[in-house]
């Protein structure tokens, strides 16, 4: 039987060799499996590509429904993501917010956070942060937020 901290690092190490890839391929959802293992992967696959604030360099494929579709943003909110990735769900967000909102991102995978970083300095956005650490202690003060989503 795996260890809690020995499960918790394979997952990071997974995590973290996903945002090392150059680029999300259709079909696959960069979980790093083969077709041998019949794992399905579609069910972690959601389709954000018509959703406003979409970013494809954020979209590794790994998202599982749409977390921001029913979370009522509204402009100014503060918003954290826990398990942020790329920034797939953060810059999605960020769209809802808008330039008076805060959007922020939390992920256990350091390569997670720069992929985040650059994709939000890439597009500007001064209003959307990420920041390593675990959703079981989360970097952040009590009441720091107005919405919180995960997927």
């Amino acid at each position: 039987m795996m260890e809690a901290d020995e499960l918790m690092k394979m997952v990071k190490e997974k995590y973290s060799n996903i945002a090392l890839q150059s680029k999300k391929t259709d079909g696959d959802c960069g979980c790093g499996c083969t077709a041998e293992q019949e794992v399905d992967c579609s069910v972690l696959s959601a389709d954000y590509r018509q959703l406003e604030g979409y970013v494809p360099e954020a979209d590794l494929g790994l998202g599982c429904g749409l977390p921001t579709k029913y979370a009522f943003i509204r402009p100014g909110d503060t918003v954290v993501d826990l398990g942020s990735g790329a920034g797939n769900d953060c810059f999605i967000a960020r769209r809802e917010t808008g330039d008076s909102g805060r959007v922020i991102g939390v992920d256990m995978a350091g390569p997670m956070i720069k992929k985040a970083e650059e994709n939000a300095d890439k597009l500007g956005y001064r209003n959307v942060e990420f920041l390593l650490g675990e959703i079981e202690q989360i970097p952040l003060p009590a009441n720091s937020a107005d919405i919180v989503v995960s997927n």
